[in-house]
């Protein structure tokens, strides 16, 4: 699932407005790290707009997991409508508008490796 051909198949499947979600790994462990650089390098290849986001996973190793966004048209921060959300008046247990804009601030160290692959 990481490969060029993979991510080249995602982007002629996906509408204009689709989205693909993929797991980025765990940023802890150097072999996930190196998988992780490799996913976003090739999913930048395809997709004009890429965004890694995080989440807290008790039940995956280290807890802390990152997963890739990548989009031909829609950026998940610029094109959040908050009163649109919030007109729905779902209430919900974890998610909510600042949760969905802070799970993409990333730590500095995840930004240097994403950098780095960009630059490979």
């Amino acid at each position: 699932l990481f490969t060029k051909e993979f991510y080249g198949s995602c982007c002629k499947a996906l509408r204009e407005e689709g989205i693909l979600v993929n797991q980025h790994e765990c940023p802890y462990y150097e072999s996930y790290a190196m998988s992780m650089k490799r996913a976003h390098k090739r999913i930048r290849e395809f997709f004009p707009i890429t965004r890694v986001y995080q989440a807290h996973i008790p039940t995956y190793p280290s807890g802390h997991w990152l997963f890739g966004f990548a989009s031909k048209k829609k950026d998940p921060i610029k094109d959040l409508d908050e009163s649109a959300w919030n007109k729905l008046g779902l209430k919900t247990k974890y998610y909510n508008t600042d949760l969905h804009k802070g799970c993409f601030a990333i730590p500095t160290y995840v930004k240097e490796l994403l950098d780095a692959a960009d630059k490979e």
